[in-house]
């Protein structure tokens, strides 16, 4: 019974954090949900899994210039910003 659960739960988990690939020089413009300063979202990684926490969050920027890890519950468009790497839910 238990490897049944666990057959029915790992595709699930799966498929909700999918994301597409890293896109460098790219911004997200969109609904924006949050928008993090501190220190400890200033990586692809920690901002992505920052936004993994959010089911309504479907995209993040990190701006390396400004120092921001923003997540989106939308996307409008993506529009070539330097020092951006973006990613959206795929």
């Amino acid at each position: 019974m238990s490897s049944l659960i666990l057959l029915m739960v790992l595709p699930a988990m799966s498929f909700a954090s999918s994301w597409a690939p890293v896109e460098e020089g790219v911004a997200v413009s969109g609904k924006v949900h949050a928008i993090k300063k501190s220190k400890k979202y200033r990586s692809v990684e920690k901002c992505r899994a920052y936004a993994e926490t959010k089911s309504v969050v479907v995209a993040f920027t990190l701006d390396a210039n400004k120092g921001t890890c923003s997540t989106y519950t939308s996307v409008r468009s993506r529009p070539a910003k330097e020092g951006a790497i973006s990613q959206v839910k795929g």
